[in-house]
Formats: C-alpha cells, sequence, structure tokens
C-alpha cells in the first residue's frame, strides 16, 4: 500500500473517469455519488456507478457496476487497475471499497490470474494498492 503518493498520468487520468462515472450515480437516499473506474490491458477505459433502491439491497455499488460491464463487454481483457471515487454535494470524499466490492474485485482478479491496482482517496490522500488482495488480507476463496 502507498498512501499520500503522488498519482502517475495514467492513474490520474483515472481518477478522473471516475470521477466522470460518478455523473451516473442514482443515489437519491444517500446522496454520495460513487464512480468506479477500470483501465484494461487494451487501454480501453471501463466506467460503473451506483444506483440505490428503496429495497435496500437491490441496489448496486460503483465497483460491481463497472465489474458486470468489463465481464459482458472485455472479457479476453484483463483489468490493470481500478479507480473508486465519491463525492456528496459536488465535493470529492473519501471513500474504500465495501465488503462485498472488495471480495467481488478481489475474485475479479483471481480469475484473470495476476493482480490489478486499485486506487482510491481515504484520509484526504491518495491510496494506491498493488493488488486487490491487499482489500481483503484473509480473504474468502474457492479453496474454503
Amino acid at each position: 500500500m502507498r498512501k499520500g503518493v503522488e498519482l502517475s498520468d495514467i492513474y490520474r487520468s483515472l481518477v478522473e473517469s471516475s470521477m466522470e462515472a460518478q455523473s451516473a450515480s442514482r443515489s437519491p437516499y444517500s446522496e454520495i455519488k460513487v464512480g468506479a473506474a477500470a483501465l484494461m490491458s487494451s487501454g480501453a477505459v471501463v466506467t460503473g456507478a451506483n444506483w440505490e433502491s428503496p429495497s435496500y439491497p437491490a441496489g448496486v455499488c460503483a465497483e460491481r457496476s463497472m465489474l458486470s460491464s468489463v465481464f459482458s463487454s472485455h472479457g479476453s481483457d484483463a483489468i490493470e487497475a481500478v479507480a473508486v471515487t465519491a463525492s456528496r454535494g459536488g465535493v470529492q470524499i473519501d471513500i474504500s471499497p465495501c465488503g462485498i466490492c472488495r471480495q467481488s474485485l478481489l475474485d475479479a482478479q483471481n480469475m484473470q490470474g495476476r493482480p490489478f491496482a486499485v486506487i482510491f482517496r481515504y484520509g484526504g490522500e491518495y491510496v494506491v494498492l498493488d493488488s486487490a488482495t491487499e482489500l481483503l488480507p484473509f480473504a474468502f476463496g474457492a479453496s474454503e
């Protein structure tokens, strides 16, 4: 984990794509707009946004929305990095993936057979993880 690092141009662009994805958020209850962006090995960027439902478990987080697009449209393309950002009232706020999204990101990494970076803002600084494994050090996997 690297915290408070200066983002590379590629990672900064991915964070910006994640921020742009927030515009597709449907979050009338929390008013927190979350965007996720994945940089694919082909150079494509795939995004997703959160959407909420009055039946709370029926909503979808931005990370899983993005992963759904990755698998349905870029199945043979590997993920190189994922950025997750959030805003409330137009102001960027700290966020890290929730538990289900941590597991989903790790599952995606395990399926592709190689790690990808995960970038998010926490404590007012950007955090860059070199692997989704760092999100969930005691993960539940296929061997369990």
